[in-house]
């Protein structure tokens, strides 16, 4: 049962993988918590994200947690928890292209070569590593109207503090050098990541001591990203049902992602079945789809595995 359900779950994400640009990953993780004192819980957990088609990876984490139950009724349906964390992010950023566009005032557009938004080249910012911090407390609301069906809403508001990186920056321009001059007279333009000196380039079997093309010079720069902080609130709708029989629940959940001092407008879907290996021990699988990329993570199809312990 368990292996036909993860099997499920892994053929629908690589299928929908595939759609349109959105990108696929994998997310692993491992979890526990154990009881301080009546109501009070220490929660810990770390794992690892890939993206860019499961190819790269995207993050290392580990954080911990406090979590402490308010109020609930004395039927025990009724549960109202309020939650704190901290998490360490190590997150990389990989390579990204902004597009550059020719304008009315540029030499090859007055001459009559280009128009003006004709393509003019592109920027190459490299990967980079960033270390990241994060607080996140939330407030939990949850229901559970019988032994089976459980509903729960969770308000998080989540700060987190992005610390200072550098790399370099690529920018890939036409080349009014060595373009093509064909016999009608049309020219084949080709997009260099070089810019020259007129005084010195002459043609590439000109070199200095050290080898280097005289006049030609890589058109990079070190680029410094600064340090920022960036707030949104979460509210998250999920519901989870215990199959009868089975050491089984089947967890769904709706997430919406709002920033507070930057732009985010990003909803989250999952689907997945908690594993109930005995009493302390739960495998957790999953399939979540993300609808908007950010600084936090791109658009696309996650799979994801994790597995918690309770002292």
């Amino acid at each position: 049962m368990i292996k036909r359900l993860s099997l499920l779950f892994c053929i629908i994400a690589i299928s929908l993988s595939g759609m349109a640009q959105d990108d696929f990953g994998y997310d692993l993780s491992i979890a526990g918590e154990t009881k301080i004192a009546k109501g009070l819980k220490f929660e810990f957990e770390g794992g690892m994200r890939t993206q860019d088609d499961a190819e790269r990876i995207d993050r290392f984490e580990v954080g911990a947690g406090l979590s402490y139950r308010l109020y609930q009724s004395l039927d025990k349906k009724i549960t109202l928890k309020a939650n704190a964390g901290f998490e360490y992010l190590w997150t990389n950023r990989l390579k990204e292209t902004e597009n550059k566009y020719f304008e009315a005032e540029d030499d090859l557009v007055k001459q009559g070569f280009f128009n003006a938004g004709d393509l003019k080249g592109y920027n190459i910012t490299n990967q980079y590593w960033r270390n990241r911090y994060r607080i996140n407390p939330s407030l939990a609301f949850s229901y559970s109207p019988n032994k089976r069906w459980s509903f729960s809403l969770k308000e998080i508001v989540q700060f987190t503090h992005y610390c200072e990186a550098s790399t370099t920056r690529t920018k890939w321009r036409v080349d009014e050098y060595n373009s093509i001059l064909n016999n009608d007279g049309s020219i084949n333009w080709i997009i260099s990541p070089y810019q020259y000196n007129d005084d010195l380039y002459v043609d590439d079997q000109t070199f200095d001591e050290n080898g280097n093309v005289l006049g030609k010079v890589l058109n990079q720069s070190e680029i410094t990203k600064n340090y920022k902080d960036c707030t949104v609130l979460r509210s998250r709708l999920s519901a989870s049902y215990d199959i009868k029989g089975f050491p089984i629940d089947i967890v769904a959940s709706i997430e919406y992602g709002c920033g507070l001092n930057y732009k985010a407008n990003k909803w989250k879907f999952m689907g997945g079945y908690d594993y109930k290996i005995n009493k302390t021990n739960k495998l957790t699988v999953f399939y979540r789809y993300t609808t908007e990329d950010d600084d936090d993570e791109v658009n696309g199809h996650l799979v994801g595995l994790g597995y918690k312990v309770d002292f």
